[in-house]
């Protein structure tokens, strides 16, 4: 009977741990490194200041995977056109359109009066430049022409607009008005920062970016 007994108390047991929904723990981040198809960067979550806005501006948003992938097939498709004027670009200036992968970017989302989400999307040429350093701020600079540049894409209206091209002096990197805050956050138990997947990858394979 003991045994008949222990053994009806293990199915039971072993039931009501089997019923019981295991939830996944979820870990997040202020700035997230993001991958896609032709492009590599950084999202930098809706509460994190920055020392800008932009026209229309009524609140920020935070960046999504499908967000920031449809941004890049929009201002991939149109920068050529939108830069048509190449300014500050040209000899050693590189002509941007002309070498979108040597770039990477950082993401900053915004929200306009009619509800549209905007992307601005930071481009950065410098080899110099950490993976810790691009992760630990929006970075804005002055000089260093097609090399440095920034544009916005309207994901509402699939408008490319607001390209700005850095001037032909030395590049400098500007000094933060105020501290940035909420710095970036760390991940539990010493783990690496998670990686969002976006665009068409798949597979850890095919997580290179091609310079």
């Amino acid at each position: 009977m003991k045994k008949l007994f222990w053994a009806i108390a293990l199915v039971i047991v072993g039931a009501t741990v089997g019923a019981q929904e295991y939830i996944e723990p979820v870990e997040t981040w202020k700035v997230e490194e993001v991958w896609g198809n032709n492009y590599h960067g950084w999202s930098f979550h809706q509460d994190w200041e920055v020392d800008f806005t932009i026209d229309g501006q009524d609140g920020r948003c935070t960046p999504t995977d499908t967000e920031i992938a449809d941004a890049e097939r929009l201002i991939q498709k149109k920068i050529a056109y939108v830069n048509r004027d190449h300014i500050n670009q040209g000899g050693k200036c590189p002509v941007i359109d002309e070498h979108m992968r040597k770039y990477r970017r950082q993401y900053v989302g915004f929200t306009n009066d009619r509800g549209d989400h905007i992307i601005w999307v930071n481009y950065l040429w410098d080899e110099n430049l950490t993976e810790e350093k691009l992760a630990s701020d929006v970075l804005l600079t002055k000089g260093g022409c097609g090399h440095f540049w920034h544009v916005m894409c309207n994901l509402a209206t699939r408008q490319v607009y607001g390209l700005e091209v850095n001037g032909t002096e030395d590049v400098q990197y500007l000094p933060r008005v105020a501290k940035p805050k909420p710095r970036i956050s760390k991940a539990k138990g010493g783990k690496r920062q998670r990686v969002r997947k976006t665009g068409i990858l798949h597979n850890d394979e095919d997580k290179v970016f091609e310079k």
